[in-house]
């Protein structure tokens, strides 16, 4: 036993590419595919609108903020939706209103009627529509495959996210060059289309088809709900902690996409083309890192492996801001590739082990909470653009490097028996319990002799 044990914790890219056997994932995986396509060019897009109007870091910060404020008021709400709602409907309504929205900044770019006003407006509705369907996309993937699989979809989903980012930006940058903004509108109107019909093709009441969750049953109303939600996070030591260290990234690592735009033009002296590269090629770690967490299923050192990704995050700021001072965009190039890859596999391993903790019952909650930490980084993208202004880019991506490399090493101090022991999952520890009962109760299923594998 302890062998098979043992073996389990090896790499193995079989267990990483298990979940493509089940056909509803792969439907989710090709919408996902297409929306995050759609996404990486909008972020090209987004920013190079707003400093094109501006030629300021604080105006694309504003713009970030309109995107986040929603997410920072309604992704409570979005997540007890999930757990009352049907998880389907609400991520096919979030990439209809997703095209529709695209059209909306297109028409205007194409007129030349668009202003940072009508700009804002348009990130307050996209990010409400996000608040509201995302907390249910990975909890629908999760219901696809079971929880035996869940590491494995979640990091192939955000295989798919970046590989997108390996072509999407520089796609829309030269789009953007050849055709102008508003071609790069009309194509995510267009993947976004696609993707609500791969949505299509999933059945309603998923996780009840595939005995994977119980069917919704609301007990309350939606606050009483989210309170509950809340209640239980706050009980749950491990929740608590995985969700203050992604606050920490979110605040003080991943806004610096949103300073990049300003940053490859001013600091660097490049075009708009060399900033669609750069995001490209920060695509190139993540997606290493996508797949390669994929194959850890069995590893029983996630929290060790996440707070290690937590302090190289941080070296790779530090070294985004240096490197650009000698040796130019080569520097930075470099730079990004390290922070793709250690803020994808931080991101995904603490997606991972917040769903598989949480009780199947709060999933929707639990990610909506995770959700509105990710509203923390356009939040922040506000006051760090006022920094960079002032102070400039490079000395603020050194300074956020630091903040985080201090961060994660107290978030070790403070828990080190659960960042650097070994432990049982959660999942597991709910099987082994299930199966405890089932012997008592005389089910020679559930019984510890060979089941079925």
């Amino acid at each position: 036993m302890a062998h098979m044990a043992q073996r389990s914790q090896k790499p193995s890219m079989r267990a990483a590419l298990v979940v493509f056997k089940y056909k509803y994932y792969r439907y989710l995986w090709i919408s996902s595919a297409l929306s995050f396509t759609a996404m990486q060019m909008q972020q090209v897009a987004r920013a190079l609108l707003a400093w094109d109007l501006t030629g300021s870091y604080g105006a694309i910060g504003l713009i970030s903020l309109s995107f986040g404020l929603p997410m920072l008021l309604f992704s409570l709400v979005g997540g007890a939706l999930s757990d009352r709602m049907e998880k389907r409907n609400l991520v096919l309504g979030t990439q209809v209103m997703n095209s529709m929205l695209a059209v909306a900044h297109a028409v205007p770019v194409m007129t030349g009627t668009m202003t940072m006003e009508l700009l804002f407006v348009l990130g307050l509705v996209q990010g409400l529509g996000f608040a509201l369907g995302m907390p249910a996309r990975t909890p629908l993937m999760a219901e696809a495959v079971g929880p035996q699989n869940m590491m494995s979809a979640i990091a192939m989903s955000n295989a798919a996210m970046n590989a997108t980012r390996l072509f999407g930006p520089a796609v829309a940058g030269v789009m953007v060059g050849i055709m102008g903004l508003e071609s790069v509108y009309f194509t995510q109107a267009v993947l976004n289309v696609f993707a609500a019909v791969a949505i299509l093709a999933v059945p309603v009441g998923l996780g009840v088809l595939t005995g994977h969750r119980p069917p919704p049953q609301p007990q309350g109303n939606m606050a009483v709900e989210i309170g509950r939600g809340l209640r239980y996070i706050v009980s749950t030591p491990q929740l608590r902690l995985l969700i203050s260290m992604m606050f920490v990234i979110c605040l003080f690592g991943m806004p610096y996409i949103m300073l990049l735009a300003g940053f490859v033009q001013e600091d660097l002296g490049q075009g708009d083309s060399a900033y669609g590269y750069m995001q490209s090629v920060s695509g190139i770690g993540a997606i290493v890192a996508s797949i390669g967490i994929a194959t850890l299923t069995g590893f029983d050192r996630k929290p060790l492996l996440q707070w290690a990704a937590g302090i190289l995050s941080g070296v790779g700021l530090v070294a985004l801001a240096l490197g650009s001072e000698y040796a130019g965009f080569t520097g930075a190039l470099v730079a990004t590739v390290l922070i793709g890859l250690t803020m994808t596999a931080y991101q995904t391993l603490n997606n991972t082990m917040m769903m598989d903790e949480a009780d199947p019952r709060y999933y929707g909650r639990v990610m909506s909470v995770n959700m509105l930490t990710f509203s923390a980084m356009p939040l922040m993208a506000l006051p760090l653009g006022w920094l960079a202004d002032i102070f400039g880019a490079a000395e603020v991506f050194a300074a956020m490097g630091l903040i985080i490399i201090i961060c994660t090493i107290i978030s070790g101090m403070v828990y080190p028996s659960y960042t650097f022991g070994r432990g049982q999952s959660a999942t597991e520890r709910r099987a082994q319990a299930s199966r405890a009962e089932a012997a008592m109760a005389g089910d020679p299923a559930g019984g510890g002799g060979g089941g079925a594998g």
